[in-house]
């Protein structure tokens, strides 16, 4: 069990910043896969922005963001880098900042072939288009470290839960990382100051993972067969080893176990 800090802006700039890159980087050709990836394992409406460490900017943003945040992309684009925050509600504004500082060291302390393993997964309510709060999966599916193992970029992506109707607050984030086949769940919880703790969760597959975004997705069993090539009772049989890694009896059990272990 860990402790962490909940982080103001500046104390994040002042950890996040890295020393600038030599030459001219397009972040966002090499973000080209993690972007064309997206649509395959979102959950719903999403959008996506680059975060340079170096110039501690904005760089890019995808092309939709101004429909599900209150500001357009030319507004995004070369805003400072924790623009972002503005848009996330003040009680939650802290621990998402000590999240992804956390996030970013561990991925860091990692060999360069293992850093990719690691996954983040933040759950807080930021503005919709209407200036609303709604709940959000915040996710960073890349980032760059450069040649001194400095994060120098991050790819952020924003999902709208609004579909799941939250009752309460879920946990708040998830880091998972695989070592060695093995899988270690850390989740952050509200207590006294922001507690990390490494829980004991079931190890889902990559496969099962693909078929849970499916049908969080709403899709029924013949398209997820039809959508993963894969037979309708292998979907099934699929569903029924969830369960039971889950222990859960019905589909609804499931979809609530793994929103509220932030298990995507």
């Amino acid at each position: 069990m860990k402790n962490l800090k909940p982080l103001t802006t500046e104390q994040f700039e002042k950890n996040a910043k890295s020393d600038k890159e030599l030459g001219i980087i397009n972040y966002e050709a090499f973000f080209e896969t993690q972007i064309k990836e997206a649509p395959n394992f979102a959950i719903g409406p999403y959008y996506w922005f680059i975060g340079d460490n170096a110039n501690m900017l904005i760089t890019v943003a995808s092309n939709n963001i101004g429909e599900l945040s209150p500001f357009s992309k030319s507004e995004w684009e070369n805003k400072p880098a924790l623009f972002f925050v503005e848009n996330i509600h003040p009680e939650d504004s802290f621990y998402v900042l000590s999240a992804i500082q956390y996030a970013m060291d561990r991925i860091i302390e990692l060999p360069p072939d293992k850093q990719s393993n690691v996954r983040i997964n933040i759950y807080a309510r930021m503005l919709n288009a209407q200036k609303v709060f709604r709940w959000v999966l915040i996710q960073m599916p890349g980032l760059y470290v450069n040649n001194g193992n400095l994060t120098t970029c991050g790819l952020m992506m924003v999902t709208d839960l609004t579909h799941f109707n939250f009752n309460g607050r879920p946990i708040l984030m998830t880091l998972v990382n695989v070592i060695d086949g093995k899988t270690e769940y850390y989740y952050l919880a509200l207590g006294e100051g922001l507690t990390l703790k490494n829980v004991d969760l079931p190890i889902i597959t990559k496969r099962e993972r693909q078929l849970l975004n499916l049908i969080l997705r709403g899709l029924n069993s013949p398209k997820i067969a039809n959508e993963l090539c894969i037979s309708y009772s292998t979907v099934e049989n699929h569903k029924r080893n969830l369960r039971r890694k889950t222990n859960t009896k019905t589909s609804a059990e499931l979809v609530h176990f793994i929103m509220s272990n932030n298990l995507l």
